[in-house]
């Protein structure tokens, strides 16, 4: 009895530090937005379903402020449960096409008419998680946008850089946790280097080709 006591504790001190780390974190989460360093896969043709979905994600992530200013609440941008589709024939561009022009935030991107764009459909979870403070507090610190009629664009700027881009129908959840750990990654998803591109985490166990908990 006295040894399984011992153990009991040793396993308890080695849990307790893990899971005061995550609810501590600057958002609640070790989670980070993610980037692309790279946008020009495919040169030719069509791009792939994964990379439709790898660059509609570095599109969608981003930080906003930085932790620990005063006066200002920092957040970050994180997708989950993403479902995507995407039209298996490209068309030309159009007008209407401009409204996909911005992203993170506010950015402007410089459509290159000349190409053809993709268009694309499906769902996905969109994730703003607050800096943890008086105003938010752990576990209770995101607002969680579904979109779960969505559609868009894929297309290639004036650098020949591959966006992609939805909007749509929405509910929105307020005082929500983060999402889950990432426990998958993309099957053939773009070269990337984790090594020379800060904040890109680590590449996780094969995800379902349908949706994806990212």
């Amino acid at each position: 009895m006295l040894n399984l006591k011992i153990i009991g504790s040793m396993l308890l001190g080695i849990l307790i530090p893990s899971t005061v780390i995550a609810e501590t974190s600057t958002y609640g989460t070790t989670l980070r937005p993610r980037t692309c360093p790279s946008r020009t896969e495919p040169k030719t043709g069509a791009l792939s379903l994964e990379q439709a979905k790898m660059y509609f994600i570095c599109d969608s992530e981003w930080q906003n402020g930085t932790p620990g200013q005063a006066g200002t609440t920092s957040s970050i941008k994180l997708i989950d449960n993403l479902n995507l589709k995407v039209a298996p024939r490209s068309r030309p561009f159009n007008q209407n096409d401009f409204t996909y022009a911005h992203y993170q935030g506010g950015k402007i991107l410089a459509i290159d008419t000349e190409k053809p764009v993709y268009d694309i459909r499906g769902s996905y979870d969109s994730y703003t998680c607050f800096e943890i403070n008086r105003s938010f507090s752990a576990g209770k610190n995101c607002v969680i946008t579904s979109f779960y009629d969505s559609s868009g664009i894929c297309f290639r700027d004036t650098f020949d850089e591959w966006h992609c881009r939805m909007r749509g129908r929405s509910k929105m959840f307020h005082k929500m946790p983060p999402p889950d750990e990432r426990k998958q990654h993309f099957k053939q998803a773009p070269k990337i280097s984790v090594s020379n591109a800060p904040g890109i985490v680590k590449r996780r166990p094969e995800a379902d080709v349908v949706i994806y908990h990212v």
